[in-house]
Protein backbone atom coordinates (compact mmCIF):
# COMPACT_ATOMS: atom_id res chain seq x y z
CA UNK A 1 0.00 0.00 0.00
CA UNK A 2 1.08 3.45 -0.50
CA UNK A 3 0.90 6.54 0.81
CA UNK A 4 -1.34 8.28 -2.66
CA UNK A 5 -3.78 5.32 -1.79
CA UNK A 6 -4.79 6.91 1.74
CA UNK A 7 -3.79 10.84 1.44
CA UNK A 8 -6.25 13.23 1.55
CA UNK A 9 -5.17 15.55 -1.86
CA UNK A 10 -7.36 18.69 -1.65
CA UNK A 11 -5.10 20.43 0.62
CA UNK A 12 -5.53 24.23 2.09
CA UNK A 13 -2.06 25.71 2.51
CA UNK A 14 -0.51 29.02 3.80
CA UNK A 15 2.74 31.27 3.22
CA UNK A 16 4.43 32.22 6.38
CA UNK A 17 3.89 35.95 5.78
CA UNK A 18 -0.57 34.91 6.57
CA UNK A 19 -1.42 35.98 10.11
CA UNK A 20 -2.79 33.46 12.54
CA UNK A 21 -6.36 34.44 12.05
CA UNK A 22 -6.36 33.71 8.35
CA UNK A 23 -4.80 30.25 9.04
CA UNK A 24 -7.38 29.55 11.66
CA UNK A 25 -10.14 30.25 9.45
CA UNK A 26 -8.76 28.34 6.24
CA UNK A 27 -8.43 25.85 9.34
CA UNK A 28 -12.48 25.78 10.01
CA UNK A 29 -13.55 26.16 6.13
CA UNK A 30 -11.66 23.10 5.50
CA UNK A 31 -12.43 21.33 8.48
CA UNK A 32 -8.84 20.68 9.31
CA UNK A 33 -6.09 21.03 12.34
CA UNK A 34 -3.10 21.16 10.25
CA UNK A 35 -1.74 23.59 7.42
CA UNK A 36 1.32 22.86 5.55
CA UNK A 37 3.21 26.34 5.14
CA UNK A 38 4.83 26.95 1.36
CA UNK A 39 6.98 29.47 -0.27
CA UNK A 40 5.85 31.30 -3.45
CA UNK A 41 6.63 28.00 -5.46
CA UNK A 42 4.34 26.12 -3.51
CA UNK A 43 7.20 24.05 -2.18
CA UNK A 44 6.29 22.98 1.53
CA UNK A 45 8.63 24.71 4.17
CA UNK A 46 6.43 24.42 7.99
CA UNK A 47 3.51 23.39 8.98
CA UNK A 48 1.15 24.82 11.29
CA UNK A 49 -1.54 23.50 13.50
CA UNK A 50 -4.75 24.57 15.61
CA UNK A 51 -2.54 24.16 18.95
CA UNK A 52 0.19 26.31 17.31
CA UNK A 53 -2.25 29.12 16.77
CA UNK A 54 -3.75 29.06 20.44
CA UNK A 55 -0.52 28.89 22.40
CA UNK A 56 0.84 31.99 19.97
CA UNK A 57 -1.61 33.58 20.77
CA UNK A 58 -1.95 33.33 24.27
CA UNK A 59 2.17 33.58 24.94
CA UNK A 60 2.09 36.38 22.50
CA UNK A 61 -0.74 38.38 24.25
CA UNK A 62 -1.67 39.92 20.54
CA UNK A 63 -4.71 38.95 18.47
CA UNK A 64 -4.62 36.47 16.22
CA UNK A 65 -4.42 39.27 13.18
CA UNK A 66 -1.17 40.57 15.02
CA UNK A 67 0.78 37.52 14.37
CA UNK A 68 2.66 35.63 11.08
CA UNK A 69 2.66 32.08 10.44
CA UNK A 70 6.45 32.96 10.19
CA UNK A 71 6.81 33.34 13.87
CA UNK A 72 5.11 30.37 15.18
CA UNK A 73 5.40 27.74 12.72
CA UNK A 74 7.32 24.42 13.10
CA UNK A 75 10.90 24.97 10.44
CA UNK A 76 11.43 21.38 11.31
CA UNK A 77 9.51 19.70 8.36
CA UNK A 78 8.86 15.99 7.89
CA UNK A 79 7.43 14.81 4.75
CA UNK A 80 6.91 11.96 2.48
CA UNK A 81 6.24 11.12 -1.13
CA UNK A 82 2.96 9.82 -3.17
CA UNK A 83 5.15 6.44 -4.20
CA UNK A 84 6.40 5.78 -0.97
CA UNK A 85 5.40 3.14 1.12
CA UNK A 86 2.65 3.15 4.06
CA UNK A 87 4.91 1.35 6.33
CA UNK A 88 8.02 4.54 5.56
CA UNK A 89 5.02 7.00 6.39
CA UNK A 90 4.42 5.51 9.53
CA UNK A 91 8.03 4.95 10.95
CA UNK A 92 8.11 9.13 10.04
CA UNK A 93 5.35 9.80 11.71
CA UNK A 94 5.77 7.31 14.88
CA UNK A 95 9.97 8.72 15.09
CA UNK A 96 9.11 12.22 15.38
CA UNK A 97 5.99 11.72 17.09
CA UNK A 98 3.68 13.82 14.50
CA UNK A 99 0.26 13.18 13.66
CA UNK A 100 0.02 15.16 10.23
CA UNK A 101 2.53 14.48 7.12
CA UNK A 102 2.38 16.82 4.40
CA UNK A 103 3.32 14.92 1.23
CA UNK A 104 5.46 16.35 -1.59
CA UNK A 105 6.75 15.71 -4.99
CA UNK A 106 10.09 15.84 -6.08
CA UNK A 107 10.21 19.57 -6.41
CA UNK A 108 8.87 19.95 -2.43
CA UNK A 109 5.40 21.23 -3.90
CA UNK A 110 2.24 19.97 -1.43
CA UNK A 111 0.42 17.15 -2.98
CA UNK A 112 -1.66 15.93 -0.18
CA UNK A 113 -1.89 15.50 3.23
CA UNK A 114 -1.56 11.99 5.75
CA UNK A 115 -3.02 11.60 8.57
CA UNK A 116 -2.47 9.50 11.37
CA UNK A 117 -6.69 9.58 11.09
CA UNK A 118 -6.37 8.10 7.56
CA UNK A 119 -4.19 5.46 8.54
CA UNK A 120 -6.64 4.26 11.25
CA UNK A 121 -9.33 4.23 8.75
CA UNK A 122 -8.03 2.01 6.75
CA UNK A 123 -6.44 -0.53 8.91
CA UNK A 124 -7.31 -4.38 8.70
CA UNK A 125 -7.91 -6.90 10.81
CA UNK A 126 -6.51 -10.57 9.80
CA UNK A 127 -7.56 -13.42 9.65
CA UNK A 128 -5.79 -15.36 12.44
CA UNK A 129 -2.57 -15.83 10.80
CA UNK A 130 -4.02 -16.85 7.43
CA UNK A 131 -3.56 -13.35 5.79
CA UNK A 132 -2.10 -10.38 6.22
CA UNK A 133 -3.52 -7.37 5.72
CA UNK A 134 -1.81 -4.73 4.30
CA UNK A 135 -2.13 -1.94 6.87
CA UNK A 136 -2.81 -4.16 10.06
CA UNK A 137 -4.30 -2.86 13.24
CA UNK A 138 -0.74 -4.11 14.70
CA UNK A 139 0.64 -1.84 12.70
CA UNK A 140 -1.48 0.70 13.31
CA UNK A 141 -1.66 0.80 16.73
CA UNK A 142 2.41 0.84 17.54
CA UNK A 143 2.65 4.20 15.17
CA UNK A 144 -0.73 5.75 16.88
CA UNK A 145 1.07 4.90 20.64
CA UNK A 146 4.27 6.33 19.35
CA UNK A 147 2.62 9.62 18.11
CA UNK A 148 0.39 9.68 21.05
CA UNK A 149 3.18 9.44 23.61
CA UNK A 150 3.46 12.63 25.80
CA UNK A 151 7.12 14.41 25.08
CA UNK A 152 9.22 14.94 27.98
Amino acid sequence: MYVRDLMTREVVTCKSDSNAETAALMMWNSDCGSVPVVDNSGRAIGMITDRDICMAVALQRKSASEIQVKDFMSNQLYSCHPEDNIRHAMKTMASHKIKRLPITNGSGQVEGLLSIDDIVACAERGARGISTPELSFDDTMVTLKAVCNHHH
